[in-house]
Parts: C-alpha cells; structure tokens; sequence
C-alpha cells in the first residue's frame, strides 16, 4: 500500500492536470469562435451606448419598456433625417475620393518623387542621386508608393472588400444589441451564477464598474470623434480642399483608434492636398496634427477623468497585440478590451488576491444599484 501521502500528492498531480488541460481546451475552443466574441463584445458595446438614453428617460419616470421603444424611434429618426440630408453628398465624395483621387495622387507623387524632379527641386541631392544603387531605390521606393495608394481602398477601408460578410456581421451586431437591451436580466444573473456564490457580491460590483468604464469610455469618443471630424471639416474648408466633408467624416471615425486610426485618415487628406493644393502639404499636415493633438491631449483627459484613462504604452501595446491576433475587428476594439483587462486586474487581481484595498482608482459602481 502506498502512503497516504504520496496518494493525496497523486491526487493533487491529477487534479492540476485536468486543470491545465480544461483550460487549454477552453483556450481552444475561444481561438476558434474568436470573431464571434468579437461581434458579441461589440453588440455589447452598442448595447451600453443605446441603455444611455433608456437611463435618461427612465429617470424622469419613463417605463422601461416605453424608454426602449422611445430610444428606438429617436434613433431612427436621427438616422433618416442624416440620411436624407448628408448621406447622399458624402458618398459622392467617399466615391470621387477611392475611385478618383488617390489614385490619381499615387501618380502625382511617383512623378514628383523621381530622381530626376528631386534633383530638379534640391540641387544638393544631384551627387546623391546619381549614384545608380540610390537611384535605383528611389525608383523602388516610388513605385511601391503609388501600388499603396493605388490599392488603398482595400487597405484603409477594409470594411468594403466583403459586403457580404460584412452585413452579415451588422445584422449579428444589431440583433445582439437589441437582445441585451430588450431584457438584459437574463444575461446579468447569468453572468453572476458562473462565479461561486461567496464570490457574488463581489463578481456584481466589478461587472457594475466595467459598466461604467464602458459607458464613460464611449460616451467619450463619440464626443471626441464627433469633435475632431467638426473640426477637420472646418480646418478642411478654410484652407480651401474640396471633399473637406468627407475628409472630415473619415477623421472623426478613424479617431475611434487611438495612434494608428489618425495616420490611416491621414492618407486621404494627403492624397486630396497632393492634387488640389500641393504647395499647402506642410500645412495641412501641420493643422490635421494640431487638431489631434489639441483633441486628444487637452480636451480627452477632461472629459475621461483619471479614473478611465490608460497609459499610452498600454494603448499602443494593447492595439499591436489584438491586431495582431484577431485583425481589423481586434485592433478596432483594442482599446475597450485593454479597459477591460485593466478593470479585471486592478479589481480581482489587485484588490481581491493581493489585498490592496489603498488603491485611488475607485469607480462609482457603490453608488450604483443595478445596470440597465
């Protein structure tokens, strides 16, 4: 007979086993239905968005059920009367803008990025580009260019290289959203039943705090997107560029992602700068960064707070890894993912194993009663 310690030792080697295994397993099983969960975090986030408004009415007395039809209707409307009013216009420009101009621009700034206009221009740069191997890198370097711009359609705006898939993806997205804000109960005490029931209380208040970090988040970045998109159109229009509302429009929801969102729209209005007005290049430059900096820098931590903020590396980090990993639709949401990973640790981790309750980034989540 073996010791009945070296029976609980074998025991506890089995048992951390099938633990390790089950969470490989499970770490599989997400893998393969990732952009699942994907389109599932965005339904959600959407959901967040739209419980805003339903809050709002239900506050001054409004049913819930009323509040969400109400919320609907005005949604709605909004969506029409924009239609109606803005869309039309600015699909024509979307459409000169792929079609047309960034093309066009490719051609103009292989022209002028050739050897031969560059000595032309900077005399200094003759000795350099004669040499046939920097020549001939020029050449490369230009040619390489134009293919990007040439192709930029499907790079910048990869939303329109599969409309089928894509609004099967909305309607995934829209269904979704309006399951988790017709009844959102359901999901809530479902949620709560996976965590033991010592744990509950606790499990509530950290999924009351990722509600408020969400919905603080976002209510944010559609003023910022709304903001820098203004903005960028009025800059757009005072310096004289045609499509200034579409250049616009693609700023502000480029903005949504933070770092690498600006410098995509960014290729747009070069392109539209480059043949309408190429001796105001430095400028456009010049304001299209001041208002980001201006937006991003001074208006953003206004408005999040400290509570909400996260660190640039964090953000930076955050975006290269999900895009990575789960492409356009991961780097999209990169940033709200990386709110979420900061809320889990700081409460769960922090808090709760390593029993730091000293910490300054409290949210209001105790002051809350249920989520909507």
């Amino acid at each position: 007979m073996f010791p009945i310690e070296t029976r609980r030792s074998d025991t506890n080697v089995v048992r951390w086993l099938l633990i390790a295994l089950a969470l490989v397993v499970a770490l599989i099983a997400i893998w393969l239905v990732r952009d699942v969960l994907l389109l599932a975090l965005t339904a959600i986030i959407i959901a967040i968005l739209l419980t805003t408004p339903i809050r709002f009415f239900m506050r001054h007395g409004v049913n819930r059920t009323v509040a969400v039809l109400l919320t609907i209707f005005l949604i709605g409307l909004i969506v029409s009367a924009t239609s109606a009013l803005a869309l039309p216009d600015l699909f024509e420009q979307f459409r000169i803008l792929v079609v047309q101009t960034l093309p066009s621009a490719g051609q103009v700034l292989q022209r002028e990025l050739s050897p031969e206009n560059l000595t032309l221009r900077f005399p200094f740069l003759r000795d350099f580009l004669t040499d046939v191997s920097l020549a001939d890198l020029a050449n490369q370097l230009s040619q390489q260019l134009i293919s990007s711009l040439a192709t930029v359609s499907g790079q910048v705006f990869p939303f329109v290289s599969n409309v089928v898939s894509i609004l099967f993806s909305l309607l995934i997205v829209i269904f979704l959203s309006i399951y988790f804000v017709a009844d959102p109960d359901p999901h809530w005490r479902g949620l709560l039943r996976l965590v033991p029931i010592s744990y509950r209380p606790r499990a509530r208040e950290i999924l009351l705090s990722l509600d408020h970090t969400l919905r603080q988040f976002l209510q944010t970045q559609i003023i910022l997107m709304i903001l820098i998109g203004t903005l960028t159109t009025i800059a757009m229009l005072i310096l004289g560029l045609p499509l200034a509302g579409v250049l616009g429009v693609i700023s502000g929801l480029f903005s949504f992602v933070p770092n690498f969102g600006p410098l995509v729209a960014l290729v747009p209005v070069l392109a539209v700068t480059i043949l309408n007005s190429p001796e105001k290049v430095l400028l456009v430059v010049l304001v299209y960064f001041g208002i980001q900096f201006v937006v991003g820098q001074i208006v953003a931590p206004l408005l999040l707070g400290s509570e909400i903020q996260l660190p640039p590396a964090i953000i930076l980090l955050s975006q290269i890894v999900f895009g990575i990993f789960f492409g356009f639709l991961g780097l999209l949401l990169s940033v709200p993912l990386a709110a979420i990973g900061v809320v889990l640790i700081r409460e769960i981790y922090v808090r709760d194993i390593l029993g730091d309750t000293e910490i300054s980034l409290r949210t209001p989540t105790e002051r809350e009663k249920v989520p909507e």
